[in-house]
């Protein structure tokens, strides 16, 4: 199977698509916990909630534009169906100015998408956020973006440093967005429901019966193996006596 690009202003209109079921096993997992069950990894750096007390589940679809222009972006709203994510970015990365407003907010939401998530910045921000279309980026800035240069639609992409492809799924929440390679997605789902599942019978109720963290983790282990210890006095009442400045004791 190729690797390369193909010509620029290439958008393909088809795309892998994740089983109904696959869906539904990520709608009540949090961002966090799929995270952790992948091995904390496939996050994308930086990029927040523009729209408060949203989260998406979606398959990812891309654009993938040329540095102030967001051409592609639109081009690949005309492609977009309902439950897709809109995965955007440029060939150099961070877009400098705003690449979504209010009106790309209420044609997403229109063609029934489920979220959007760019490597860039939105302005229009008030409005964006009474539209309440889940999106998620890097900010907000009032600078205009040019419409004049066509990019690549639907191809693989580095998007806030994690790699998407066409068809793979995305969840993001309050806390950001995450990755979902389509082919881990099984293992994933079932991960982290036995994660969410566990905090829930065995941490969550012991913390808040008083215990603590420390001891329900079972970290004390871990803290005095790296050197750490609790020392039964004040920092200036003579703490280091018998100790080197390592800390460790003195012949």
């Amino acid at each position: 199977m190729t690797t390369s690009l193909p010509a620029r202003g290439t958008v393909f209109t088809r795309a892998p698509e994740p089983s109904a079921e696959l869906r539904a096993a990520f709608e009540s997992l949090s961002v966090a916990s799929v995270h952790e069950a992948m091995g904390q990894r496939n996050l994308l750096r930086g990029v927040r909630p523009l729209v408060p007390g949203t989260r998406a589940v979606g398959r990812a679809i891309t654009a993938l534009d040329l540095t102030g222009s967001n051409l592609t972006l639109h081009a690949m709203l005309e492609v977009a169906g309902p439950g897709d994510f809109l995965v955007c970015t440029t060939q150099h990365g961070p877009a400098p100015g705003a690449v979504w407003g209010a009106n790309v907010s209420e044609s997403a939401r229109s063609r029934g998408l489920a979220g959007a998530v760019i490597e860039g910045h939105a302005r229009d921000h008030a409005d964006v956020e009474a539209i309440g279309f889940p999106l998620w980026g890097l900010g907000v800035s009032p600078a205009a973006t040019g419409k004049t240069r066509a990019g690549w639609g639907n191809v693989p992409v580095v998007c806030a440093g994690a790699y998407v492809r066409p068809g793979d799924l995305i969840v993001a929440d309050a806390d950001g967005v995450a990755v979902v390679p389509l082919e881990d997605a099984a293992w994933v789902a079932r991960a982290a429901e036995a994660r969410d599942e566990r905090e829930a019978t065995t941490l969550t109720p012991r913390v808040r019966a008083g215990e603590s963290l420390f001891a329900v983790r079972d970290w004390s282990g871990n803290f005095p193996a790296d050197g750490g210890r609790f020392v039964a006095t004040s920092w200036n009442e003579g703490w280091n006596e018998g100790f080197t400045e390592a800390g460790t004791e003195s012949a």
